[in-house]
């Protein structure tokens, strides 16, 4: 029992690696109008204090929108991908989709473009292969900004979608 246990440790730690190693990381400013960012990571708990039995990797990604847009582009599906593939390799994660947008516009219209880029963002995961079971979907419009300028930098940081 106690070999059987060490293989299948063992086992779990060599799937956690890989699966570490294959989230792409970019990262992009966004300083332009006409560039638009995406930014993924991939985080994990040390195993320090954790049982092998219950770790598991999380992918964290934010999409980024243009203006009044719901629509993906080519390089938020580069980073979709990233995180389908990290999906795909670890069946357990379920993920929420918060949909943000920038404080242009009224609140019930921005709690609605936030759910159109939640929503657009689980359409691409679920035809990807990914269960609607393991997506929530919430809009939080122009509640939850990360930037708070008045300018478009501040609003294209707000114009997102966070995968956790």
């Amino acid at each position: 029992m106690t070999i059987f246990r060490s293989k299948l440790n063992f086992f779990i730690v060599i799937i956690f690696l890989t699966s570490c190693s294959s989230m792409n990381v970019t990262e992009e400013n966004v300083y332009s109008e006409d560039i638009k960012t995406v930014k993924a990571s991939s985080q994990s708990q040390t195993t320090e204090n954790i049982s092998f039995d219950s770790m598991a990797v999380f992918a964290n990604a934010t999409i980024y929108f243009e203006f009044d847009k719901s629509s993906l582009t080519s390089k938020s599906i580069q980073t979709l991908k990233s995180a389908v593939n990290a999906l795909k390799d670890n069946q357990s994660i379920k993920i929420t989709l918060a949909g943000h947008a920038d404080e242009r516009g009224t609140r019930e219209y921005n709690l609605a473009l936030g759910q159109r880029r939640a929503e657009a963002v689980s359409d691409y995961f679920v035809l990807n292969g990914i269960n609607k079971n393991r997506i929530t979907v919430k809009s939080y419009g122009e509640e939850k900004p990360v930037a708070y300028g008045q300018d478009e930098m501040s609003f294209a940081k707000n114009r997102r979608v966070e995968i956790n």
